[in-house]
């Protein structure tokens, strides 16, 4: 049997065009396999959070200080009213068994002087039973150097005078006071009998006592009060 060139050619030009083919095929590279794309996750938003607003604190107003206020002295027209108090009396000493001193309620519609009134003051000294005593440390507040004593008029704060000494007689119940220094007339005719009053009272307060002489430098205190030059 003859077989053409056409007949040898063609299944070995096949088998070589097979062979090309799958060369071909071996070289081309794979396809790129699409990977899943994940949806974008979302960022949750920061939530607001509410700062409270800072609350005001109330302003204390301070208390006003309490202010000390001055007792005002009783005036000229004033009615005489409890005993005043010169110094606390000490706790041992019971009411009814203290000194007291006389000073002047001025113009108060009284018996002395120019319608005086002699008001008793507390003196702080317990009475000790010896009257002579006891009205050497009355007088002894009488004249002291200040012309107001617990808010009375004391006239006799202008004279310097000082007890010289006491005696009492219990038997008459007379008391003799001597006293020494200088009487300082204040050119107010009313303040003789002012000191006269408060001298007089002042000794005569205590129990016992009937009568009072009085002396200034031996001479007899109502005579020198009663002089006016």
């Amino acid at each position: 049997m003859r077989y053409s060139s056409r007949d040898i050619f063609a299944p070995v030009l096949f088998a070589l065009l097979a062979v090309v083919l799958a060369s071909c095929s071996a070289l081309q590279p794979p396809e790129p396999t699409a990977t899943p794309t994940l949806p974008p996750t979302s960022t949750p938003l920061p939530t607001a959070t509410n700062t409270p607003l800072p609350t005001e604190t109330p302003t204390l107003t301070p208390s006003p200080t309490p202010t000390a206020t001055n007792t005002p002295l009783p005036t000229d027209t004033a009615t005489p009213t409890a005993t005043a108090t010169v110094t606390k009396v000490p706790q041992n000493v019971k009411e009814g068994n203290v000194i007291y001193a006389y000073m002047i309620l001025k113009d108060s519609g009284g018996p002395i002087g120019c319608g005086d009134t002699a008001i008793p003051i507390i003196t702080g000294y317990a009475r000790s039973g010896d009257i002579a005593q006891d009205v050497r440390l009355a007088l002894s507040t009488v004249f002291q150097k200040s012309e107001y004593v617990a808010g009375l008029y004391n006239p006799a704060f202008r004279s310097n005078i000082s007890v010289g000494g006491v005696q009492f007689k219990p038997g008459s119940g007379e008391v003799v006071v001597n006293l020494v220094g200088t009487y300082v007339r204040s050119g107010d005719r009313c303040d003789n009998a002012r000191v006269r009053a408060q001298v007089w009272q002042t000794v005569r307060q205590f129990p016992g006592v009937k009568s009072a002489l009085i002396y200034l430098n031996d001479n007899l205190l109502g005579d020198v009060l009663a002089n006016d030059n």
